[in-house]
């Protein structure tokens, strides 16, 4: 197999399982708003949950396409550029679901949810100190924004997010990779 089979095999894996991660991602925020809309404390429990899960699971799918089309050999670069491709495709699907929700979905909630916040912080000034002043400049700001300005936010921290968590991520492949070996 030559050199371009092997990257375009390689960023096509990186791409299905970033579509598999973003996925994830939009069950995850799906949870969240059906949690914080009905007030079931099961959507935020499977909120926790998923955000806790995402991590690993992004280390599960690079194991996975390391034993299964690298001979169970993958450099630390190799994985850390494996991993972010992964996360910048998760990132990419998420944020059109998250322009979807905004735009056609959430008619205000999101928004009333957080002013509604930001009053209860601010008849509460003794529980929340400087907090409340903060989050009420906080929402002032978001309340600002349109829709694409939302979703460019969210996808740049999911990207921000995604290239720290590769650098984790890589390397604990790699080190369960050499624990493997000694194991083996």
């Amino acid at each position: 197999m030559s050199t371009t089979d092997n990257n375009n095999t390689f960023y096509q894996k990186a791409m299905q399982c970033g579509t598999l991660l973003g996925l994830l991602w939009i069950t995850m925020y799906a949870s969240c708003v059906l949690g914080l809309s009905g007030g079931n404390p099961f959507f935020i429990i499977l909120f926790i949950a998923l955000n806790i899960l995402s991590p690993f699971y992004a280390g599960y799918l690079t194991t996975k396409y390391r034993r299964a089309f690298c001979d169970n050999t993958l450099t630390y670069g190799k994985a850390l550029i494996f991993v972010f491709t992964m996360y910048v495709c998760a990132s990419l699907l998420s944020a059109v679901a998250h322009f979807v929700y905004f735009e056609f979905l959430d008619n205000g909630f999101f928004m009333q949810m957080l002013l509604e916040m930001k009053k209860i912080m601010e008849d509460n000034p003794q529980q929340f100190k400087e907090l409340s002043s903060e989050f009420g400049e906080a929402v002032t700001q978001l309340t600002s924004l349109g829709t694409r300005d939302i979703v460019i936010n969210i996808l740049l921290s999911n990207i921000n997010n995604g290239m720290l968590l590769s650098l984790i991520i890589a390397l604990f492949v790699k080190i369960l990779l050499q624990f493997g070996k000694i194991f083996l």
